[in-house]
Order: C-alpha cells, then structure tokens, then sequence
C-alpha cells in the first residue's frame, strides 16, 4: 500500500512584519485571561517542568555563592536581617542571580516554547523542558547580554532596568521560534514591543503582583505565577509575531480508505 505525505503550513497570530510596524493588536485585559485559562487547563502538566527550572536556578545560585563565599548562609542570613549586608555580600549575590539567571537560559526556553505550545493549542508533556537545549548556546548568550544590560542600566535609574527587560522579553521565543540571532533577537522584541509598551505594561504588572504575592507566600505562590507568566508570554509572542505549523496529510495510494490519525499538525519549534 501506498503512502503520500502533503505537507502544508500554517501560521497562527501575528507576523514579523506587523509587530514591527506596530501593526497588531493586544488587550492587556485579554491576555491575561486567555493565559489563565490555559494555565488552569494544563496546570498539572507543566508544573514538573517549571519545578525542575527553579530547582536548577536555585541549585546555580547555591553553588555559585559557595564558590564565592564558601557556604551561602552568609549571604543568606545578610538577606533576612541576621547579619549586615556588607558590599561583598551583595556584589557575591548580585553575580550569583546572573550566572543562574544565565546557565538556566535552555531550561527557560523551553518552559518558554511549552507556553507557546499551549497558546496555539497544543498539549506538552514535562519533558518538553528540555526543548531549550537546542538552543542553548543562543539563548545563554542572549540571556547574558540582557541580564548585563539590565544590571548596568538599573544602577543608573531602577526604572530603566525594568523597561528592559521588559521591550527584550521576546527575545528568547524569537530565538527558538524565528531562528534570529541573539542581538538580532534583542532588537526586534525591542522594536516590537515599544508599538505597544502600555498594554505590555500592564500585563507585566499583573506578573510582578503574583510574583511579590508569591514572595509573601514564602514561595508557595510560584507553582502557579510561574506557570502563568510562561502562558502569558505564549499569547503575547503569538499575537504579535505568529507562528508557524506545519501540517502533514498521509493519503493512501491504492484505495480510498484513510485512518482516523491521517492528519497530523507539528510545531517543530
């Protein structure tokens, strides 16, 4: 029996060509809704995979104080009030959130291509974390030149640290999804997304209270705020740059029967 496979593709959302020209839409109030939806719809499915990412970041940032400091209770004690917060402590700790930040860039990506997976309908499993690895060295490099922006700039004015990161958030799902080089990635979501900086605001704003309500929760919060931003920034990348699917027909060759699974869609990225 024959076999013919039709391969067509897709694109959902958005182009690279209008986000850049501001050329979309976006509802700050929309986003977010969607995003909590998907979270609640594959919430158990993608909480092992951001516990293996803030397992991984913590474990970095746990390491690299020791390396520095010997142990990390110093700076952690520092950090609650037991003992002063001398400059070393705080230079120690300020390097120690970079290399985790940075080291755990893969794992990121791909907590980052599960959230976009869910906002164009598909299903992941936990193991969809390591996704990222691909991409690994891009995305580390990327993740270092805007952890190293962002520092810089927010000891000149906080708020510029902030704008930052936010008109680079893109960066790492254009990487992934767009294939762009680093700088070049860090561009165009700069681009992007000052078309549109006050909703983007405000859906990060949204981010930044669960995030602090999670720090009140002694962390426990987290299992559902960080689930949610990865949502979120799946529906944004979606409504602004798109993405691409692609979509395989198999037609049988020597009669007119087909199997119930004969179409198949593939987000490859």
């Amino acid at each position: 029996m024959n076999k013919q496979q039709l391969s067509n593709a897709l694109h959902v959302g958005g182009t690279l060509e209008n986000a850049l020209s501001g050329n979309y839409t976006l509802s700050a109030s929309s986003v977010v809704q969607e995003a909590v939806k998907l979270t609640q719809k594959h919430f158990w499915q993608f909480l092992p995979a951001t516990v293996v990412l803030t397992i991984a970041h913590v474990l970095i940032f746990l390491v690299a104080l020791t390396i520095m400091q010997g142990t990390p209770y110093t700076v952690m004690e520092a950090f609650i009030g037991k003992r002063q917060m001398t400059p070393d402590l705080l230079a120690s700790a300020r390097i120690a959130v970079f290399a985790a930040t940075v080291l755990s860039a893969p794992l990121y990506a791909g907590a980052s291509l599960m959230g976009l997976s869910h906002a164009i309908g598909f299903r992941t499993k936990p193991r969809h974390i390591i996704k990222g690895l691909a991409y690994a060295l891009a995305v580390t490099l990327a993740m270092s030149f805007i952890n190293a922006l962002q520092s810089f700039s927010s000891q000149l004015i906080p708020l510029l640290g902030i704008f930052l990161g936010i008109t680079f958030s893109m960066t790492i799902l254009l990487i992934c999804e767009k294939r762009l080089r680093p700088v070049e990635a860090m561009i165009v979501s700069f681009r992007a997304i000052i078309k549109k900086l006050i909703p983007l605001t405000l859906v990060y704003i949204v981010i930044a209270i669960l995030f602090v309500f999670s720090y009140a929760t002694a962390g426990l919060a987290l299992v559902w705020a960080l689930p949610f931003m990865f949502n979120v920034k799946g529906v944004l990348y979606r409504e602004m740059f798109g993405v691409g699917i692609e979509v395989t027909v198999s037609q049988e060759g020597d009669d007119d029967s087909s199997s119930d699974d004969g179409n198949k869609e593939v987000f490859n990225a």
